[in-house]
């Protein structure tokens, strides 16, 4: 009879690093050990212990005698981690270049980029190749897989002051067409929030002015306002909701918070007055998916204004 008393233990480890596998087993008699690939294939390896060095995930099986011990290589489910981030660049009008993002994760991350703020349709690649006349701006992109989203730094797109006279000279008869058309709102709407009174954080003294000032300049430009304080999450959730509704073509849209907040993997995040003590991403509303739903209306205008804090 054959007891195994230690079982390989499963690990994680970097691509090429050496890992030694262990079983440790008791019989009646002289044991002898076999060890297998998940091919079962005999590998190099008649001992307790064998080191193996890995290119990617794979499953060992030890045979002693009758018995059998498994080893599972894997990589553990986690959400994604960026590892290359698009780098800013100065580039030429209409000069092609490339901005690439790589994540890992298990699942495999989800790619999409984004031009200052706007989704890119069918950009959903870690590599991102632009040639456009106007290509200047802050590109990012999310990944995401079932477990969490994250946003990359932001990579800024400028045109080279050597090229910006020429850049400027074939643009400005483009500016002078747009200058002859005028866009006005069919609606303007903004909704305000202000959180002040904390049931677990320190209070805050400013939300209340500001929301009350804001409002003020807002009425003056033909907004209709709404000026909401201290609101729990589901109350948050449920206001967006209905300022979502009166978006549509044509509309000037404005979001306003003051309040608690924090920037996480590259989201932004706004406390509401409920949230415990710690609070997670779960316990807060994301800016950037206020963001999207407001995009998805195809409102004219477009403005969040944040009053918080961006650190963790």
């Amino acid at each position: 009879e054959v007891v195994i008393l230690q079982q390989p233990m499963s690990v994680c480890v970097p691509p090429n690093h050496e890992v030694t596998l262990r079983v440790q087993a008791i019989g009646t008699g002289a044991l002898k050990y076999q060890w297998f690939d998940k091919q079962q294939t005999e590998v190099c390896g008649t001992e307790p212990e064998l080191t193996v060095s890995l290119q990617r995930s794979g499953k060992y099986i030890c045979r002693v005698m009758i018995y059998f011990a498994r080893f599972f290589l894997s990589v553990p489910y986690r959400e994604p981690h960026i590892v290359i981030h698009p780098i800013s660049q100065t580039v030429k009008p209409g000069e092609t270049f490339t901005l690439k993002c790589t994540a890992l994760g298990k699942p495999a991350p989800a790619y999409q980029w984004y031009r200052n703020g706007r989704i890119l349709p069918k950009q959903t690649t870690e590599t991102l190749r632009v040639r456009l006349f106007y290509t200047v701006g802050s590109y990012l992109c999310a990944v995401s897989n079932n477990l969490e989203e994250s946003w990359s730094e932001a990579a800024e797109i400028e045109i080279g002051k050597n090229h910006q006279r020429l850049f400027m000279a074939s643009f400005s008869s483009l500016s002078l067409a747009f200058r002859k058309h005028s866009f006005p709102a069919t609606d303007k709407v903004a909704l305000l929030i202000g959180n002040l009174n904390y049931n677990h954080h320190p209070g805050l003294m400013a939300p209340t002015m500001d929301v009350h000032e804001l409002a003020n300049l807002l009425q003056q430009l033909g907004f209709r306002v709404v000026s909401l304080l201290d609101l729990t999450l589901q109350e948050m959730q449920a206001a967006i909701d209905k300022f979502l509704q009166l978006l549509d073509r044509g509309v000037y849209a404005v979001f306003y918070y003051a309040g608690h907040g924090y920037e996480h993997s590259g989201r932004n995040y706004l406390v509401a007055i409920d949230a415990p003590r710690p609070y997670r991403t779960e316990n807060c509303v994301c800016v950037q998916r206020v963001m999207h739903s407001m995009q998805e209306r195809k409102a004219q205008l477009n403005v969040i204004l944040l009053d918080t804090c961006r650190k963790w």
